[in-house]
């Protein structure tokens, strides 16, 4: 729509959800009056969890971890969507510049991304008088505030954007509520994992009851000129998909046997990918997931990237075909050159050493939490995605993935030859087209 200039009479409402149904949904609706209400589209959510024994967050996922699918719908029409949100988020945490992160974002957003080398003297690690000395040779991830026990307090809530998951959202300068008759809703199913949610699974987790702030305009002029203004919508609308990739047994891969050291042999999977048939994608990410919890997690201890670890596996390649034809010449087999793709298609990403590479040892420890008294983190191999530019029309559409299993008698053999969950998002426009008496969703 075309640009209308405000004259800044705007109102602010907090807004209690009408349904609230603790770890399973929550709803919020906004609905008309005979003044038409126009909203503008910058609507944010604050939501979190109380639990005992003082937990985090999921690191990367922060509070957004909550949110398993969300809805923008009129009425029951679907407008926009974003499911397995969490996941989502946690690889949008990933983007962008390392200070940004750490000392703004993760506040906010309850998560943990965003490193310091050399940054902070911690108690025990002094430099030794001499100023040439470095403080610490070691990577430091910010601090983070502790979940508290609190039902229904925003000691421990998380501010989200709807924007980031809900992109319609950015395509619009206001919603009129007289072409959205049937009143705007906003539906979140909760995501029930506490692997995807919680540090420490040590004690179940409630949902607080969230809030949405929202701001609308107040004066008849503003608010006529925008819904004369309103035109429809465009905007590229995430489309999920997944593919499993089974774990290697002796079955499926030949001359492998899991339980040995040392025996090996190839996984290749071609698989049909269906939710993107007869759109046209813009562009794909991949996250490469485990589901094996011993993978990312001992006894109650969840590792900081969790189950939204996107892992390095050994020789491991990847391609896309569309309608027969590779997308990539060589499939992209080296984790720097999926780093590299990665960042040309979704742009910064905030890496630190190691984070998209295969380790000679699993468990080198690579970040170290600021009080430097916990345990090292293993965070080798945990943030290897795989992005690329499509920009085709998809008729056809395949994933293949090919990596060397490898067997283990030894604890945590899983990480070598796990299942895992190809989670993929996709870019793929969608527009509202005004018509006389309503409009159509159309992609």
């Amino acid at each position: 729509m075309d640009n209308v200039n405000y004259s800044g009479a705007v109102k602010n409402t907090l807004l209690d959800p009408v349904l609230d149904v603790k770890n399973g949904r929550s709803e919020f609706r906004i609905m008309n009056d005979e003044t038409n209400r126009v909203l503008l589209p910058n609507l944010r959510l604050f939501l979190g969890v109380s639990c005992a024994n003082s937990p985090h967050y999921n690191f990367v996922a922060g509070a957004g971890g909550l949110i398993r699918n969300i809805f923008l719908m009129d009425g029951n029409v679907v407008l926009d969507q974003c499911r397995n949100a969490n996941g989502w988020l946690a690889f949008q945490n990933y983007l962008g510049f390392n200070d940004e992160n750490a000392s703004k974002f993760s506040a906010i957003q309850q998560k943990v991304i965003g490193y310091s080398v050399q940054g902070q003297l911690p108690a025990n690690d002094t430099a030794a008088g001499n100023d040439d000395d470095p403080s610490s040779d070691q990577i430091y991830r910010t601090a983070q505030g502790t979940i508290t026990n609190n039902a229904d307090s925003f000691t421990n809530a998380g501010y989200l954007d709807l924007k980031r998951v809900l992109p319609m959202l950015s395509s619009v300068e206001g919603l009129p509520l007289s072409v959205f008759s049937s009143g705007i809703r906003i539906v979140i199913e909760y995501e029930t994992d506490a692997n995807k949610i919680l540090s420490n699974t040590q004690s179940a987790s409630t949902t607080i009851r969230p809030i949405i702030s929202y701001d609308e305009l107040t004066d008849d002029a503003d608010k006529k000129a925008v819904e004369s203004g309103f035109k429809g919508a465009q905007w590229d609308s995430i489309v999920h998909d997944l593919v499993v990739v089974p774990k290697a047994t002796a079955n499926n891969v030949s001359g492998f046997n899991p339980a040995a050291n040392n025996s090996r042999g190839t996984q290749e999977i071609n698989a049909n990918v269906k939710n993107y048939r007869g759109k046209y994608l813009k562009k794909l990410l991949v996250a490469k997931n485990p589901t094996e919890t011993a993978v990312f997690k001992a006894g109650n201890v969840v590792s900081p990237m969790g189950a939204y670890a996107s892992v390095t596996s050994i020789n491991e390649a990847m391609n896309v075909k569309i309608n027969g034809a590779p997308k990539l010449p060589l499939d992209c087999d080296r984790p720097n050159k999926r780093l590299a793709l990665l960042s040309d298609t979704w742009g910064n990403a905030n890496a630190y050493p190691l984070n998209a590479s295969f380790g000679a040892d699993k468990s080198y420890n690579i970040l170290r939490p600021f009080d430097n008294a916990s345990s090292l983190e293993k965070q080798v191999g945990v943030q290897d995605y795989f992005g690329l530019d499509i920009e085709d029309q998809v008729k056809d559409m395949q994933l293949k993935f090919v990596r060397t299993v490898e067997g283990s008698a030894g604890n945590n053999s899983e990480s070598y030859h796990s299942q895992l969950n190809l989670n993929m998002w996709g870019l793929c426009p969608k527009q509202i087209v005004v018509k006389a008496g309503g409009y159509n969703v159309v992609g």
